[in-house]
């Protein structure tokens, strides 16, 4: 049976979503944590870990793409043949910017929380035959089109912008300087064509 462990601030879908993919009798949960801190204590406190982990990006004021790093060192500090979970994404975010960054970070599968219940079993099928997966709603050859060629860190950058993030607050979470941030920002809105924030939010 596939182990899944469940990352989201929202209990209510932790618990229904965790009740669905039980009923299939193909699924067990693991566990569940909604914050960054609960996270790493319930995978550090499995053994073995879970198959795959279901992660949300938004967990309150955290990020939650911030937990892959943290995971592979959970992996590292364990035995030799340890295997790390697949990261399945499931969020509320459908813009490719973001979709690409969490797919960057280490993710194996995306799902748009708007997307059919069905394509989350999809992706956790694709993901256990070694394969990735990308929502239809989060990732269509028409949206990708409309992608820009950015740098990893461009990327990131822009992701980040999407998500409301402030250039103070993205310094901060990248632990890279205010400036640094800005000379970035001006180089995607070179490659993109736009000339602010307001723009590349709405490309």
């Amino acid at each position: 049976m596939t182990s899944i462990a469940l990352i989201d601030d929202h209990p209510m879908l932790t618990n229904t979503l965790g009740a669905w993919l039980e009923a299939t009798g193909r699924i067990s949960v693991a566990g569940t944590a909604k914050n960054l801190t609960e996270a790493r204590t319930l995978i550090e406190s499995l053994d073995p870990l879970p198959h795959i982990i279901i992660l949300d990006i938004s967990l309150g004021k955290e990020d939650g793409l911030a937990f892959i790093p943290q995971l592979k060192k959970i992996c590292a500090k364990r035995e030799e043949n340890c295997s790390m979970p697949g990261i399945l994404v499931c969020s509320m975010h459908e813009d490719p910017f973001i979709v690409q960054r969490a797919m960057d970070m280490g993710a194996a599968a995306y799902v748009a929380k708007s997307a059919e219940s069905g394509e989350v079993l999809a992706a956790i099928d694709k993901i256990l035959s070694g394969d990735t997966y990308v929502s239809h709603k989060s990732g269509t050859q028409e949206q990708q089109k409309t992608v820009p060629a950015l740098t990893r860190r461009e990327n990131e950058i822009a992701a980040l912008v999407k998500q409301s993030l402030t250039t103070g607050q993205i310094a901060g979470r990248l632990s890279i300087s205010i400036r640094t941030v800005e000379f970035h920002l001006a180089n995607i809105y070179q490659k993109t064509g736009v000339s602010s924030r307001e723009e590349l939010f709405r490309l």
